[in-house]
C-alpha cells in the first residue's frame, strides 16, 4: 500500500497545478515523479513517519525588560518567561531553563547516516523537553529511524520530509540539525551540538522566526554567490549559481528576472524555525522543493545539498542577504 503522504505528494504535483507549479518555461525542472513508493529512489516509508502532536500551546511573549532580565540573572530565580538562569561555573557559558512546558513544544529533526550515533538526541530531549525525529539516509535504515522520501541532497531530504509529513501539526519550535553530536561548524559554544542547543535562546527564535545555529558569518556572508575566498567545491558547482534564477523560478514560483542578485547566509544547514514561519509558505511549495531534490538531473547528490543549504533562509522568508 502506498503511504498517504506519498499519495499527497503525487496528487498535489499532478493535480491542476497552480501558477507557482506551472513554471514549465524555466530550466531545472524536476523529472516526472517516479512510480516507486518513494520519490526518487526505492525506499519505502510508512505511516509511522509522522508521530503527530496533539497538544500545542501558543507562544507567549518571552522578552521582559532588560533590567528585569538582569535582576533575574543576579538573583538566580527560575522563571517561565525567561531562559536566564545561573552562569554555569567553570564553563563560562550561561545555561538556560526550558522556555516551554512539554516535549510537544519543541521538535528536533536530525538527519543521520552510517555509524553516526544519535543517542545523545534522545538524552538531550529527556532533559530539555523536546521530541526527536531522527531520519536515516542509509540505503537499509534500521527500524528505529524514520525514512525520508528520498536520500538525495543529504539533510535536505530529511528536513523536507518532516515538514511535508507534519505541516499541519508542527510544534511551536522546530530545530533542524545533523545527527552527529560533534560538528566543525558549531562555533561559539564549542563543536558539540548539545552545548549549542543548551544555549539556544528561544526568545530570539520567536522574534526572528528563523535563527541559524551558527554565529560566525563565514563562510557564506556577505555573499555565497560571489565569495571572496572560494574553495575548490565552490568552483566545481559554480554552474548552479549561474542557473540560480531559473532554479528559484521553479522552486518558489517567482519570475527569474526578480531573483535576488546576491545571497548571503550563515552555513551549514542547522537552524531553528517557528511553526508560524514554516507555515507562511504553503505546503505545496515544500512538496515541490522535495520533488526537485529527489528528481532533478541538474546536478549530483552533493550539488543538491550544496545548493539547498544556501536557500533555507529564503524558504523561511528571510532576506536574501541575511
Amino acid at each position: 500500500m502506498v503511504p498517504t503522504a506519498i499519495l499527497l505528494v503525487r496528487y498535489r504535483l499532478q493535480q491542476g497545478q497552480t501558477s507557482a507549479l506551472d513554471q514549465k518555461q524555466y530550466a531545472a525542472q524536476p523529472q516526472v515523479v517516479a512510480p516507486a513508493g518513494v520519490i526518487g529512489d526505492s525506499l519505502n516509508s510508512n505511516d509511522e513517519t509522522s508521530p503527530y502532536k496533539l497538544s500545542i500551546p501558543s507562544i507567549e511573549e518571552l522578552v521582559p525588560p532588560n533590567e528585569v532580565v538582569q535582576d533575574r540573572i543576579e538573583n538566580n530565580p527560575v522563571d517561565q518567561n525567561s531562559q536566564a538562569q545561573a552562569l554555569d561555573v567553570g564553563s563560562g557559558w550561561q545555561r538556560y531553563t526550558q522556555p516551554h512546558e512539554s516535549k510537544d513544544d519543541v521538535s528536533i529533526v536530525a538527519a543521520r547516516s552510517g555509524p553516526e550515533s544519535t543517542d545523545w538526541i534522545e538524552e538531550f530531549c529527556d532533559e530539555y523537553l523536546c521530541t526527536p525525529y531522527i531520519y536515516s539516509l542509509d540505503e537499509f535504515p534500521e527500524e528505529e529511524y524514520l525514512v525520508p522520501y528520498s536520500r538525495k541532497g543529504h539533510e535536505a531530504s530529511a528536513y523536507l520530509s518532516y515538514i511535508v509529513d507534519n505541516y499541519d501539526n508542527l510544534a511551536p519550535y522546530t530545530i533542524f540539525i545533523h545527527g552527529r553530536a560533534e560538528q566543525w561548524h558549531n562555533d561559539v559554544s564549542g563543536p558539540f551540538t548539545p552545548k549549542v542547543l543548551e544555549n539556544l535562546r528561544y526568545e530570539a527564535v520567536a522574534i526572528n522566526g528563523y535563527v541559524n545555529l551558527r554565529c560566525t558569518n563565514k563562510p557564506g556572508c556577505p555573499s555565497t554567490m560571489f565569495q571572496a575566498h572560494p574553495v575548490t567545491l565552490d568552483w566545481d558547482y559554480q554552474y548552479l549559481i549561474d542557473q540560480l534564477p531559473q532554479v528559484l523560478g521553479y522552486l518558489l514560483g517567482i519570475d527569474p528576472s526578480e531573483a535576488p542578485q546576491d545571497i548571503g547566509h550563515q552555513c551549514c544547514a542547522q537552524f531553528a524555525v517557528t511553526r508560524e514561519r514554516i507555515q507562511e509558505r504553503p505546503l505545496e511549495d515544500y512538496i515541490r522543493i522535495l520533488d526537485w531534490v529527489a528528481n532533478t538531473d541538474l546536478t549530483d547528490n552533493y550539488g543538491i545539498g550544496w545548493l539547498i543549504e544556501k536557500l533555507w533562509h529564503l524558504f523561511f522568508g528571510m532576506p536574501a542577504v541575511q
